[in-house]
């Protein structure tokens, strides 16, 4: 077996910072996780309901609600 250079870890898991991390449980399909990156207002910026601009990432923020139409993400 050959050296890659990378640390051993389980399938299931990564090391970030040298810290042994479990991968998250994949509960969508592929094409839905597609469908987020063409919707979602983390890579538009803009909420899918109504098209507006919706306020920039701060750290730690998980949900990206909006202000203008009431849409809220329910995709965490």
């Amino acid at each position: 077996m050959a050296w890659s250079g990378e640390a051993w870890h389980p399938e299931g898991a990564s090391y970030y910072d040298g810290e042994l991390v479990l991968d998250p449980v994949q509960r969508l399909t592929l094409e839905q996780r597609l469908e987020l990156l063409d919707v979602h207002p983390l890579f538009t910026g803009r909420c899918p309901n109504c098209g507006r601009p919706v306020a920039r990432a701060t750290d730690g923020q998980i949900h990206w609600d909006c202000v203008h139409c009431d849409w809220v993400d329910d995709s965490v």
